[in-house]
């Protein structure tokens, strides 16, 4: 009798996944599509506590019933949508719900937005790789199918051990290309849109590195590990209006000017699409930016641009202290 009652009830909350559109991930775990929300009633049977909503609005119904607790990530199933900034708030918002109760992740189709989260939080707190978590999840769910960008930010957040590294230099790049989107948006702009570690720390006159100094005042501005890398472009063919020819892409890095990351001295002056960058001592003019990029004279484009002028400043190497022969007060030589 037992095993049938058992056998009754593990049938009607399979019906129940079934009218909800949703799948179990692992204990506790499930996603879904915006169907799955239909019916809060039947999510309190499932032992739903928690709620992630991955759309371009939140789900009033379940925001007031107030039986759940509840997380909005505002986010279109775009490849340039950046999911990976949230990566973190969302697993430990799911590992808080799986420990206590149960959790549903959705988007609009439970196919890429949600699977994506769900992925993150595989790959960090169950310690799954990237191709694991994926084999997990498309067994689990037969749609489960996260678009181009945002397995690159999974793949991305996999390369930094499951965390936000600001010093990943692909990381960095990723943000600036995020910014770069932001800034050719219709919304307003200021410098509160900038995270740690956005900007590059401006440099003092004891650093180690090669510092490149305002040619009028001296002001250091950026050091050399400050440059924003990228590989020869075709070259004068990229400028024909015949269109460049069909070379094979160069792996040689660009020497021909001068494009860095954004530093902390540009934070007030960077936020409209482009401009002029002055030096924050004497206010020279050093250099420009673009945040919808600019052509190098390689041919490549730069996406974004922060493009120093050369002739606006000077390369100094870093002092060399000999301690061997610096002579201590009241010694003598």
């Amino acid at each position: 009798m037992t095993t049938k009652c058992t056998t009754v009830r593990r049938l009607r909350v399979k019906v129940k996944r079934m009218a909800l559109d949703l799948d179990v991930i692992v204990d506790n775990l499930y996603v879904g599509s915006q169907q799955a929300t239909k019916d809060p009633s039947m999510l309190l049977e499932l032992g739903v506590t928690h709620v992630v909503t991955v759309s371009d609005g939140p789900i009033d119904k379940i925001v007031n019933s107030g039986f759940f607790k509840y997380k909005f990530i505002e986010g279109i199933d775009f490849d340039i949508t950046d999911l990976l900034q949230r990566f973190p708030e969302v697993t430990a918002f799911i590992e808080e719900g799986v420990k206590s109760g149960a959790v549903l992740v959705h988007c609009v189709a439970g196919v890429s937005r949600s699977v994506t989260m769900v992925m993150a939080y595989l790959m960090e707190k169950n310690g799954m790789s990237f191709d694991d978590a994926l084999k997990l999840v498309q067994q689990k769910r037969k749609y489960a199918n996260p678009n181009d960008g945002f397995i690159k930010q999974l793949k991305l957040y996999e390369k930094m051990k499951c965390r936000l590294d600001p010093s990943d230099e692909e990381y960095r790049v990723y943000r600036l290309s995020s910014l770069a989107i932001t800034m050719q948006g219709h919304q307003p702009k200021d410098a509160g849109m900038f995270l740690p570690g956005d900007l590059t720390d401006t440099p003092t006159a004891n650093d180690s590195d090669i510092i490149f100094r305002c040619k009028k005042c001296r002001q250091p501005l950026f050091n050399r590990s400050c440059f924003y890398k990228h590989t020869v472009g075709p070259g004068e063919a990229a400028f024909d209006w015949r269109g460049a020819s069909n070379t094979e892409k160069s792996t040689e890095i660009c020497d021909k000017s001068i494009f860095i990351h954004p530093v902390q001295w540009m934070k007030q002056s960077i936020i409209d699409t482009e401009g002029k960058l002055s030096c924050p001592k004497c206010s020279a003019k050093v250099g420009s930016y673009v945040w919808h990029g600019e052509q190098c004279p390689c041919g490549e484009w730069v996406i974004p641009a922060f493009h120093i002028q050369t002739s606006k400043v000077d390369e100094c190497k870093p002092i060399q202290t000999d301690i061997r022969n610096r002579v201590e007060p009241g010694q003598t030589t």
